[in-house]
């Protein structure tokens, strides 16, 4: 199976960035402010927003094109779901982790608050599940493209491809959970 440029984008980027969060947890690489602290945390939420907002919306508009039964919508979707992902999933996957590692060196790194460091061990189960989907996406995206007519060949990707997403999501939802009820 031949691997779409999204696809190996995203691996790049998820490599890249549990590395660096690597590196930051293991006292190897210190992260500081660069702007201000209230510039990182705009930078911060606006990541999350972008990443969280198109990982929740998007599998429901790719939903109505399915059930539209309308082939070359179905075949439009998909487009614009790997559009999207490098518009705004992998763009907010970035901003979020760098910034949140900048911002945690005010509070002396990853590992000096309890719900950071339940932060980055979810990262790295979310970056782990992620595989799996992007291997699925591939599948659903080839799918779609080459054989739009095997309706039930669509439907077992995407049924894997919605499953395997919402346990991606959990973790995502907790680091959030985490973030918005943190104690410091």
């Amino acid at each position: 199976m031949k691997i779409s440029k999204v696809s190996k984008i995203s691996l790049l980027n998820g490599i890249v960035l549990v590395f660096l969060t690597l590196l930051e947890f293991l006292d190897i690489l210190k992260y500081n402010l660069i702007f201000s602290y209230n510039t990182h945390k705009i930078l911060h939420i606006t990541g999350v927003v972008l990443f969280m907002g198109n990982m929740i919306v998007g599998p429901f508009w790719f939903l109505f094109a399915y059930y539209s039964k309308d082939k070359s919508i179905l075949r439009f979707a998909n487009k614009v779901l790997q559009l999207t992902d490098i518009c705004f999933t992998i763009p907010g996957i970035f901003i979020t982790i760098i910034n949140g590692l900048c911002l945690a060196s005010v509070f002396g790194g990853t590992k000096n608050q309890p719900w950071l460091f339940y932060s980055i061990i979810l990262l790295f189960i979310m970056s782990g599940l992620s595989i799996p989907l992007i291997y699925i996406q591939e599948k659903l995206y080839n799918v779609i493209e080459n054989e739009s007519a095997n309706e039930e060949k669509i439907n077992k990707w995407l049924v894997i491809w919605g499953i395997i997403g919402t346990i991606v999501t959990i973790p995502a939802t907790i680091i959030f959970y985490l973030m918005i009820t943190k104690n410091i």
